[in-house]
């Protein structure tokens, strides 16, 4: 069968990347071996988006018990699965609306390179063809799109029912267990610890890092700082610079012990040490694609491999510019690897550009360069704040931890990124995204009319110094942002 473009794996990454390309005019094959909707879908962003929000609602029922709410309000944990499995499900089985739209063919089996032009799907389901056990598809150009599976720790081997990674976490916890130990600090450790916190669990996180989300390196020190205080506040014991050097299953629990000597005993260990790409069984090495030593399947900026025509995205590649592992950056991805696919390459990827977002204790996003980033790339940095404790809607809300911090260039005013702490900042980053992609700089948020109370208004008042030492300076013009015209 002849396509334009063939898309292997039907999560975030390859749903966008199929549909891009098909709203481009191109006729697209998206395989899946799997469930529809890939990782993010069923066992990733949403599941645990869901689980979150019943989480972070507790926690902000019971902060106004005595205030006009009576408590104590309570989680219910096996009723909360049951609620994420239904949202899952709804959306999977509308799954394929959006892409009969386009016109997108569906095919579910296993796919392989016979080379760098033809596909060959394995084990096809009844719901593709029912009368064929192999399929064979040719397009001139392919989109790897096969996502990721959580990494194994040697020293503490999951079993999926006491020691879990966070798929089997999502899949199959049926209680809350009276203690847990995160192994790892990052994204899913400090998520799904504070979900299970939420709803009765006495948590540990151990990171080896001398920081929580030690690989975002574009979420600010003060934001990270500020989560792990909230997390102790809370309850939640977090330990850096430690690592798990041994662990054993008793009958009592898991054993675990630490590099400084000490031994603890947990109901539930979550590893939750990063993840590793999807690669095995593609055929790769028919097509003369050469993974690196992590698996990944390196790629140039506009996104191809080193084979003409085929294209990776998401956490199954390796880029020229390192990128994190999240549903954002895989849909990003897919409108740079689409296009290029069908126009020819012209978009570069540059991660800079795509917000990174934490729901935990506290709400937290970034986008750009952070103080650090910044200074590192040259530029004459300095950072504008603004606390939540002086709006009216975080003191409305009940909820002033948390503050906005405007990245620019001291010199010119150039706005080069920032962060945000509080409520909703994964939906306010996107004003700040818009804000870096303006040839108005940092007057995008004066010419601004913003609604009263809001949460976004805060940014105005974060910049408003700026524009004083400016103006008192005789300098009211500002560069164009860091994006602009990009």
């Amino acid at each position: 069968m002849q396509f334009d473009l063939i898309v292997i794996g039907s999560g975030l990454g390859g749903y966008k990347a199929a549909t891009i390309a098909a709203g481009l005019g191109a006729k697209v094959a998206l395989i899946e071996r799997d469930l529809p909707g890939g990782n993010c879908l069923n066992h990733g962003c949403i599941p645990k988006k869901t689980l979150l929000n019943i989480a972070s609602l507790i926690g902000k029922a019971n902060a106004l018990v005595g205030r006009g709410l009576m408590g104590p309000i309570n989680g219910d944990f096996k009723a909360a699965m049951v609620q994420k499995n239904a949202v899952v499900k709804g959306l999977r089985d509308n799954f394929s609306i959006g892409l009969k739209h386009f016109g997108v063919s569906v095919f579910y089996g296993e796919a392989s390179f016979i080379d760098g032009h033809r596909v060959r799907i394995r084990h096809l389901t009844p719901q593709t063809d029912p009368s064929h056990a192999t399929l064979d598809l040719e397009a001139a150009r392919i989109i790897i799109a096969t996502g990721s599976k959580p990494k194994e720790l040697s020293i503490c081997p999951t079993d999926g029912h006491i020691v879990a990674n966070s798929e089997e976490f999502l899949s199959h916890l049926d209680h809350v267990p009276r203690s847990v130990l995160c192994i790892g600090g990052g994204a899913i450790g400090v998520e799904f610890g504070f979900m299970l916190h939420q709803f009765g669990a006495k948590v540990h996180i151990v990171e080896q890092g001398d920081r929580l989300l030690h690989q975002a390196r574009n979420m600010a020190d003060r934001a990270c700082g500020a989560l792990e205080r909230r997390l102790g506040h809370l309850g939640i014991e977090v330990s850096k610079n430690l690592q798990v050097v041994s662990s054993r299953v008793g009958k009592d629990g898991v054993h675990v012990a630490f590099n400084r000597g000490d031994i603890a005993c947990y109901d539930y260990v979550l590893v939750a040490v990063g993840r590793q790409p999807n690669t095995q069984g593609l055929g790769l090495e028919k097509i003369g694609i050469e993974v690196d030593a992590e698996g990944f399947i390196p790629t140039s900026a506009y996104l191809e491999t080193c084979v003409s025509g085929v294209y990776a995205v998401g956490d199954v590649k390796r880029s020229a510019m390192a990128s994190p592992m999240t549903a954002s950056v895989a849909q990003y991805d897919a409108r740079v690897a689409a296009t290029n696919a069908m126009k020819g390459n012209g978009l570069r990827a540059n991660y800079f550009k795509v917000p990174y977002m934490i729901h935990s204790a506290l709400e937290m996003a970034c986008v750009g360069f952070s103080e650090e980033q910044a200074d590192c790339a040259g530029f004459s940095e300095e950072v504008a704040r603004s606390s939540l404790r002086a709006s009216g809607k975080a003191h409305a809300c009940h909820d002033v931890d948390g503050h906005i911090e405007i990245v620019h260039d001291a010199e010119t005013g150039q706005l080069l990124g920032g962060s945000i702490v509080g409520q909703e900042a994964g939906e306010q980053i996107h004003m700040l995204s818009a804000a870096l992609f303006s040839r108005q700089g940092m007057q995008f948020f004066k010419d601004m009319a913003y609604g009263h109370p809001s949460w976004s208004e805060e940014m105005e008042t974060a910049v408003d110094t700026v524009f004083s030492t400016f103006s008192k300076s005789g300098n009211n013009d500002f560069c164009s942002s860091i994006f602009a015209g990009d």
